[in-house]
């Protein structure tokens, strides 16, 4: 329908004062060293409604988790399912890894209602139902499907005791992460009380800390070992942050001993590794399967867009690049760093979006040589918006008001925001899509760098934009 002549200039004059709006929003920045690119497009009409010096190249921190999970749902799948089997092959009982991030995530066996540990006394137990009190072969691990190169290179070694820089293997447990938590003993200078979730004894807690006094305990890693070191004093209950453990085989393996001695099982102490799968990646013939766990793509995706899970994000890296690699004819595919760069340049690719190889570091965003403009995000974004896989791409992301990361944020627009966060030092970056209750899409990237002081006025800024756009005029 053709608008009457008045109708049409006061929506002409609506829609200038909103664009407007958006370009007053990144002009006067609340700190003058911080720097920003911007860009914002309609994507009903492909109108561009802001660039602010888009082509720039930042830090994109957890944004750069959209190309993982964007190739993620386009090469991988909806139906795609992480795998970790059981099996007997000979006398041998075998542990084989399938890349899976999930096996005992805490989140994931929170909603399920059991413990971090509830697989491994699963197996456990049908282990023992065959009747079998020790083992006539070897307890074998076999986690070839990824390499062994288990933390990145260009992390800073100042993250790698974080719970958040854990260690990356095609065997994982509870995030290949510790929990310990204190308690005061009864008498004050006794030595605390400690426990540890999960279980592993290939853990070792060196106990240095004093109940009672003044002071607060302290947790340490030294180096690369399995030991965790408390110190200090301990007057009440207290709960460390997780710590990362620095071999995820030898963490499994600690754990599943456990659990097989619980059930009876006498298991050897020593963490026997070897190569299970065929060349190509496949499980051989000769295996019987006696118990498996499946974790499926869109729960992954989820923990990846909402709540910003880096293990999660950088094993599903080394799964693309083991796909990639199989896909390319490689002898002996395998899931590492430098096969998931070359899946995510090649599908970036295919999305007509120019990354170079010096843009893609890791998955996850945690190391600070990443680089990603705007430009480059919401032409990923405009992408995914026309893939058949936009549904399972999108419903991975945040949800203002409601899910992940943007649960308590946009509170006055619950819904019409879904986007992934991003947050390191200095930096503040959010992308992804707004859409109006008129159900028109726009693709937004808003990046700041070098901030000096809190985030705060910037998260403010992000949540605007998104508000203007939510309320965008229709014309």
């Amino acid at each position: 329908m053709i608008l009457p002549l008045a109708e049409r200039t006061d929506a002409a004059q609506s829609r200038t004062e909103a664009v407007a709006e958006l370009h007053r929003l990144l002009a006067n920045l609340p700190t003058p060293e911080t720097v920003c690119s911007a860009k914002v497009v309609d994507l009903t009409t492909g109108e561009v409604l802001l660039e602010h010096d888009a082509e720039r190249k930042l830090i994109p921190a957890s944004n750069q988790k959209l190309w993982v999970l964007a190739a993620a749902a386009v090469d991988l799948g909806a139906s795609f399912t992480f795998r970790t089997v059981l099996a007997s092959q000979g006398n041998d009982l075998c542990v084989i890894g399938g890349g899976d991030p999930g096996f005992g995530d805490p989140e994931f066996v929170k909603a399920r209602g059991e413990s971090i540990t509830g697989e491994l006394e699963r197996w456990a137990s049908a282990v023992a139902a065959k009747g079998v009190k020790s083992l006539a072969g070897r307890l074998v691990y076999a986690d070839t499907l990824f390499d062994r190169q288990w933390t990145h290179p260009s992390w800073e070694a100042r993250h790698l005791r974080k719970g958040y820089a854990a260690p990356v293997s095609a065997l994982s447990i509870g995030g290949n992460c510790v929990k310990v938590t204190l308690r005061p003993a009864e008498q004050e200078g006794d030595p605390v009380l400690w426990s540890m979730i999960p279980p592993s004894d290939a853990v070792e807690i060196v106990n240095r800390c004093v109940s009672g006094g003044e002071g607060k305990a302290v947790i340490d890693r030294p180096g690369s070992e399995m030991r965790l070191v408390i110190s200090g004093r301990c007057n009440r209950q207290w709960e460390f942050p997780t710590v990362s453990v620095s071999d995820p085989v030898a963490f499994f393996a600690g754990a599943f001993r456990q659990a097989l001695r619980r059930h009876g099982i006498a298991a050897e102490q020593e963490v026997r590794t070897r190569r299970v799968r065929l060349p190509n990646g496949d499980l051989p013939p000769d295996l019987t399967i006696l118990a498996e766990h499946r974790t499926p793509l869109p729960a992954v995706l989820g923990r990846i867009g909402k709540d910003s899970q880096n293990l999660f994000t950088e094993a599903l890296v080394k799964q693309l690049g083991f796909e990639w690699s199989r896909r390319a004819g490689w002898a002996e595919p395998i899931g590492s760093w430098d096969t998931g760069r070359l899946a995510l340049l090649d599908f970036a690719e295919r999305a007509h979006v120019a990354l170079a190889e010096s843009d893609y570091r890791d998955g996850s965003g945690l190391s600070r040589d990443n680089r990603m403009s705007a430009a480059q995000a919401v032409g990923l974004l405009s992408y995914m918006y026309q893939h058949p896989s936009k549904e399972l791409f999108v419903n991975s992301l945040s949800v203002a008001g409601r899910e992940g990361l943007l649960k308590r944020r946009m509170m006055n627009i619950p819904g019409a925001v879904y986007a992934k966060t991003g947050y390191l030092q200095g930096v503040r970056t959010l992308s992804g899509y707004v859409v109006t209750p008129a159900e028109r899409w726009f693709a937004f990237s808003v990046l700041f760098n070098g901030i000096k002081g809190p985030t705060m006025p910037f998260n403010k800024i992000h949540d605007e934009l998104c508000r203007l756009l939510s309320d965008w005029p229709e014309s």
